[in-house]
């Protein structure tokens, strides 16, 4: 089978490798493969991953090939979308429904695992969830990432009807945090970078957009009060991750707001948190989600309440483009890989 693999820090090959194995895994014939920042970010070397060569991807979805003996549930033909953290399924967190945080964990496909980025790939049964006939194969990979995050976020907020919601980031999971939230009964106002980020965040379900622009922070907390009355947002949803977009999203917070936190460049040294103690701020850490909370994401697209927007598609012998438009900012929605 042909995979792409890492071969340097920025480099990528397409290779021929043996098809994955049972090993008591079930092996899936691959149909989509989502492209993530995190792909990005394990490809040049930002986030540790294991030696060369290695298959990236933690975002598949695709068709059941074989099955190994005694697996029950899963069936050759069954289409199915992955959970990519290997997890131990005993220790306190497992049994609470609480895997992003295992205490135990066995790996992750795409991060310590060769991923989805493959003609074939291998995952436990558990791993597996099966897709409904009426969610396509393009929005069930990305489900398995931005998807079930856009899910676990809200549910860390507590986000209800009738609440207001902004998103700072309208990327992969800011355009499935809109959609989540607003099929919550949530307002949702988004902030983006650029101006074309615009009509994809209204296509999402937000009311209204702030773009980002030589006013710097000020201007959008400004722009936001204006929005909201004056009152505040009740949430504030931050797929930045600086400094400045943190303490912009807690002034534009109203009191006793939740401020939740998907994502950092690092970058928060010097962070006042006076305004977080006098507004009783909620702030909260997000990543990643649980085997509940995809299968909540797929249940919401059957619903029609999720989708995927594609900006590219690319055989797997082209996905180097889709990593570079990624690490270029030029996407606008997910780029995927295609059978």
């Amino acid at each position: 089978m042909k995979a792409l693999s890492t071969e340097a820090v920025g480099s990528l090959t397409l290779r021929e490798q043996p098809s994955p194995g049972h090993d008591g895994r079930v092996v899936v014939r691959s149909a989509v493969a989502g492209i993530c920042a995190t792909d990005v970010h394990l490809l040049d070397g930002f986030l540790p991953r294991p030696d060369h060569p290695f298959v990236l991807g933690h975002e598949g979805a695709g068709v059941v090939a074989s099955v190994p003996s005694g697996v029950t549930g899963l069936r050759p033909g069954d289409r199915v979308v992955l959970y990519s953290p290997l997890v131990c399924g005993r220790c306190r967190e497992c049994a609470r429904g609480r895997e992003e945080v295992c205490a135990d964990p066995r790996g992750q496909l795409g991060f310590s695992i060769d991923g989805t980025f493959a003609d074939e790939w291998s995952a436990p049964a558990s791993n597996l969830v099966v897709l409904p006939d009426s969610v396509s194969f393009e929005l069930g990979a990305l489900l398995g990432c931005a998807g079930l995050t856009a899910v676990h976020a809200v549910r860390l907020a507590r986000l209800g009807a009738g609440d207001v919601a902004v998103v700072n980031g309208v990327g992969g999971v800011g355009l499935m945090l809109i959609q989540v939230a607003a099929a919550c009964g949530a307002a949702v106002l988004a902030v983006a970078d650029a101006a074309e980020k615009c009509a994809p965040a209204r296509q999402a379900g937000a009311s209204d957009v702030v773009v980002l622009g030589q006013g710097g922070s000020a201007a959008v907390i400004a722009e936001l009060g204006e929005l909201t009355g004056g009152r505040g947002a009740d949430h504030y949803f931050d797929l930045v991750g600086t400094r400045e977009s943190l303490e912009a999203g807690i002034d534009a917070l109203a009191r006793y707001g939740t401020a939740i936190v998907l994502t950092s460049s690092g970058d928060l040294a010097g962070f006042d948190p006076r305004a977080m103690l006098l507004k009783q701020t909620r702030l909260i850490g997000s990543l990643a989600g649980s085997l509940a909370d995809l299968h909540t994401a797929v249940r919401l697209a059957e619903q029609g309440a999720l989708t995927a927007q594609i900006d590219r598609r690319y055989a797997l012998r082209d996905a180097t483009a889709g990593l570079a438009r990624i690490r270029n900012r030029e996407a606008l929605g997910r780029n995927i890989i295609v059978w």
